[in-house]
């Protein structure tokens, strides 16, 4: 009986983690779409697939339909590889300011650019649209800016 039970729960199992994984129809076509990608993890999402990987050095998330159409992706990068209108725009907003951090997000045939720019005691949060136009743009104050960094140990 043990045995029985034992075997129910393992096909149980084993037959979620196949209904979870993506057909190979999405699979095939993420590995055309991304040949570089490493640390691929697959999740299911409600109505679709997560995909999170890495290519390049950014690490990138996309969403899949259940039929494998491609919804919407996130590339988490350093900015390096903004489109220069992008770098214009930041040129004229916050010239001099650090580039914290970048996130890109496309949605059918919309991207849009989130830039987290430092500058002196400020974090400058703007939300840019491709062609340039900023979008939202929000302005936070670093208190720990100007402090010096505490490099004793204990």
């Amino acid at each position: 009986m043990k045995k029985i039970l034992v075997s129910c729960a393992s096909g149980l199992l084993l037959a979620l983690s196949v209904a979870a994984a993506p057909g190979s129809k999405i699979v095939e076509q993420f590995k055309k779409t991304f040949p570089n990608a490493v640390n691929v993890k697959w999740n299911e999402a409600e109505g679709g697939y997560f995909v999170s990987f890495y290519e390049n050095g950014n690490f990138e998330k996309i969403l899949y339909n259940k039929k494998g159409a491609f919804m919407r992706s996130w590339k988490y990068s350093d900015g390096k590889d903004l489109p220069t209108n992008i770098v214009m725009t930041l040129n004229k907003k916050v010239s001099s300011g650090t580039i914290k951090g970048v996130t890109e997000t496309t949605s059918g045939n919309s991207t849009s650019y989130e830039v987290k720019v430092e500058k002196n005691d400020k974090l400058y949060c703007l939300n840019i649209a491709a062609n340039g136009t900023v979008t939202g743009e929000e302005e936070f104050t670093n208190a720990n800016a100007n402090k010096p960094v505490n490099t004793a140990k204990n």
